[in-house]
């Protein structure tokens, strides 16, 4: 957590592995199939912040807020700005490139989300190709979305947010008992699996 009201993003750190992230390795690793899956890293989120100057920018715009107490007039109106300043700046063509290329085993219809929002209406779902490259990038400004600022403002007096990891994968989840009934002796607790038309895993309900 960024406990620093000017600080937006933490750069240069590596955030513990998702929960989710790790379960996956843990049945894939006791022989589990799990269905094409891609993570794009969080690396890739704090280069998109770095080289369009984006934390200067956000501190900027929400300077003069006392955030430890804010009017929430003063976010709703300050949120579509926030929104609207990662709407305008762009990936590397090189990222670009590399995440089309990544996309290549998953179906033609693919869900992006982040790890932990597991379920049919998680996430955002798109075609492959630049239809999923821009659901990555609205599932990052959804994170200046009012609700998403006043939630971390609440917890922790600051818009401040961490890069994390973002999932791809088929889009057509459903809950398999014989799967998640394996997971669980795998993972020592109760879960729901869900997979993607027998594939194998595609996510974990924890």
């Amino acid at each position: 957590m960024v406990t620093s009201p000017r600080t937006l993003v933490t750069l240069g750190e590596t955030p513990q592995l998702e929960p989710e992230l790790s379960a996956l390795q843990r049945l894939s690793d006791a022989g589990l199939a799990l269905a094409p899956l891609r993570v794009v890293p969080d690396e890739v989120e704090e280069t998109f912040y770095r080289t369009n100057n984006l934390p200067a920018q956000l501190n900027a715009l929400f300077r003069g807020l006392d955030l430890s107490n804010p009017d929430e007039d003063d976010i709703e109106e300050l949120a579509p700005e926030a929104q609207a300043l990662l709407k305008a700046h762009f990936l590397l063509d090189g990222t670009i490139d590399l995440f089309y290329e990544g996309l290549g085993p998953l179906p033609s219809r693919v869900r992006v989300r982040r790890p932990g929002q597991v379920g049919e209406d998680a996430g955002v779902t798109a075609t492959r190709g630049r239809p999923a490259l821009i659901a990555l990038k609205n599932i990052w400004v959804a994170d200046w979305s009012f609700e998403s600022l006043m939630t971390r403002l609440e917890k922790h007096h600051s818009v401040a947010l961490q890069a994390r990891p973002v999932l791809v994968s088929a889009a057509g989840l459903e809950p398999t008992p014989d799967l998640s009934e394996r997971a669980a002796e795998v993972l020592g607790r109760q879960v729901t699996v869900l997979s993607d038309a027998d594939a194998g895993i595609t996510g974990v309900k924890l």
